[in-house]
């Protein structure tokens, strides 16, 4: 799953644009199943709620719901946060 969080530019450029950037973006991810979900709040609310100074941030959670780590921008690391989504989903 991926969230949108609709940021102070997207909301001055408008939401048409906003979209159409997000999109393209997304496009160039390979193809998946994933769902896209948008999240239309204050920057302070969210950045609070998920402890995060700006984004983009990833979160892997895990069976029970829970965040199992937090990937902060200075140290997010694709093959990582893959690594770490197919030990929770297959064990190994």
């Amino acid at each position: 799953m991926s969230v949108h969080l609709l940021t102070p530019i997207d909301k001055e450029e408008g939401l048409e644009k906003a979209k159409r950037k997000a999109e393209t973006f997304l496009a160039k991810l390979e193809p998946s199943s994933m769902i896209h979900v948008w999240l239309d709040e204050s920057d302070d609310l969210w950045m609070k709620k998920f402890g995060i100074n700006g984004y983009p941030a990833q979160f892997v959670f895990n069976r029970s719901n829970r965040v199992e780590k937090k990937f902060a921008p200075e140290d997010e690391d694709s093959k990582a946060v893959e690594a770490l989504v197919r030990k929770l989903v297959v064990g190994a």
